[in-house]
């Protein structure tokens, strides 16, 4: 009797120190992301004049410092176990965590990581590449911290709400202090001793306006969905002011590649909500919103012009329209027949239940746009009809200096990817290698035209296509789809997935003009993670 009680107490002490393992885990896990989406927008130290350094030197400060902590605690498990329990709990580990367990984003990650380390080791410029010291730091190094943190995160962390609660109070400091250096106002000294002529090219505790409006794209992202899907009044509170203020900061951040990202926003958000009138009541609040603070924006500009900074580009497109404040009224008056009719229907207890005709009805809308804006740019660029677009043909009209010199950056990335050799068309130049290659081909033109060097394709895909190849864009591509797919899956019993899956498209469709830099990327890595470990769980319930 006594031999089976201790044999009894055994197991469930076996069972004990696994679970203390697995909890340390979540732990250090939970830690990490906080740190990376809550502390790390927030720090800095001398300003904005070494931002980056700081911001990377944090990154990979955090994931190292997470990784010791986690193989410490691994090596204390291992060595308890061998030395009470024969080694029970390994072979118990090894059957919940080997290779069988890796589902399909844990292979896209490795595929991402291989194609990196190939372009690295076939570089011309190893060390360039390894680093990343003569671009961004977005060498092989990042990418393995990235690999690091991703099977640590998404296979140890046990998803919890308040983590996007903590990354959505921090963006709300962020975008606060943006807004305020938007009026002229800069609360922690940020600007002292800059240029009049840089003043307005930086925001926040982020860096520069394009990288700011990057980062809040995934504030907008997870703010708004979580506001449409919330039920609880208080919370709803938040998630609406967290949206106000991300829009607010959004459209104050100046920087056109905003407008990529509400176009991304507005325009799938009613593949998730048009399958009831009530989603399309959400929406229409939400148009409503953003259209009501273009208004109050244009306003405020035009009222104090003396105190707040001057926004341009497609900002002035929209306000321009004379019937912009007649839109707004008949916005707002749709959204209360839209709540009279759903309160009338809940009070006559009359379904107005799921359909998806409404997406399908937008998905079509989605398709026709495409196929104007595709024969719209052959029109301008090909057909040479730029005049008869009016205000829009600055944006429509691909030349070198559209898009602040985008075109001539595209251009000059792509003739020097036609001419490398076929090894180097398939895994690129080498991580981060972009500046080299300009430098080395286009030194004297950049200097001569613009009195500049490019260092950034200021396309993601481009710049992956470029310094990776086309091996490495299509595993990084891979990796993003995948992820997405598997947590739409998990979506259907856990909305709040949606939020992630928001923010990471947001960022992703912005990226087309946008540079990938080791101040925004490492949270939009943190949340893909973040949202894996959320949805991995739940599809293997599914799949039983």
């Amino acid at each position: 009797m006594k031999n089976i009680e201790l044999e009894d107490k055994n197991m469930k002490d076996k069972g004990t120190l696994l679970t203390s393992w697995e909890r340390a885990n979540h732990i250090i896990s939970c830690v990490t992301v906080l740190m990376i989406t809550a502390v790390f927008p927030l720090a800095f130290r001398d300003y904005y004049y070494d931002m980056l350094d700081v911001k990377y030197i944090f990154y990979y400060g955090t994931i190292i410092f997470m990784a010791m902590v986690m193989l410490i605690t691994s090596i204390i498990f291992l060595f308890k176990d061998f030395r009470y329990y024969a080694g029970e709990n390994y072979k118990t580990l090894r059957k919940k965590m080997g290779l069988k367990s890796f589902g399909k984003t844990d292979w896209a990650m490795i595929g991402f990581l291989l194609a990196v380390a190939i372009s690295t080791f076939q570089s011309d410029y190893f060390y360039e590449s390894f680093w990343g010291n003569e671009g961004r730091y977005m060498g092989m190094f990042l990418i393995l911290l990235y690999s690091v943190s991703f099977f640590i995160i998404s296979h140890c962390l046990r998803f919890k709400r308040w983590l996007l609660d903590a990354f959505l109070a921090s963006g709300m400091v962020v975008c606060i202090i943006g807004i305020m250096q938007f009026f002229k106002y800069d609360p922690i000294g940020f600007k002292i001793g800059i240029s009049p002529f840089e003043y307005s090219m930086f925001a926040s505790t982020i860096g520069n306006i394009n990288t700011y409006t990057s980062y809040i794209s995934l504030i907008v992202g997870i703010g708004t969905i979580l506001f449409l899907i919330e039920n609880n009044k208080y919370k709803k509170i938040w998630y609406l002011f967290t949206v106000i203020i991300s829009l607010f900061a959004l459209i104050t951040g100046m920087s056109d590649n905003a407008y990529l990202t509400l176009m991304a926003l507005f325009g799938l958000l009613p593949l998730y909500l048009f399958n009831s009138l009530n989603g399309v009541k959400k929406y229409m609040v939400m148009v409503s919103i953003l259209f009501t603070e273009f208004q109050f924006i244009d306003f405020i500009s035009n009222k104090f012009p003396n105190h707040v900074l001057e926004i341009n580009g497609f900002f002035n497109i929209i306000v321009g329209y004379d019937k912009l404040s007649h839109i707004i009224v008949c916005l707002w008056g749709g959204c209360i027949v839209l709540y009279i009719l759903t309160a009338c229907m809940k009070k006559e207890n009359v379904l107005y239940g799921v359909s998806n005709v409404g997406r399908w009805i937008w998905l079509g809308i989605i398709i026709l746009i495409v196929l104007a804006g595709c024969y719209i740019l052959y029109d301008v660029n090909i057909a040479g009809n730029a005049d008869k677009y009016g205000s829009l043909r600055g944006y429509l009209v691909i030349g070198d200096d559209w898009g602040t010199r985008r075109g001539y950056i595209w251009r000059i990335g792509m003739e020097s990817y036609l001419k490398f050799p076929i090894i180097h068309k398939i895994f690129g130049y080498g991580p981060d290698t972009f500046g080299i290659i300009t430098v080395n081909n286009y030194y004297g033109e950049m200097l001569s035209k613009y009195n500049t060097k490019f260092d950034s394709a200021h396309n993601e895909y481009l710049q992956y296509l470029i310094t990776i190849g086309i091996v490495g864009l299509a595993a990084y591509l891979s990796l993003l789809f995948v992820s997405i797919m598997e947590m739409v899956r998990a979506s259907k019993k856990e909305p709040v997935i949606i939020a992630i899956i928001f923010a990471i498209v947001c960022y992703s469709v912005q990226a087309l003009v946008n540079i990938s830099v080791p101040i925004v990327a490492p949270i939009m890595m943190t949340l893909l993670m973040v949202g894996i470990s959320a949805s991995r769980k739940i599809n293997r319930e599914i799949h039983k």
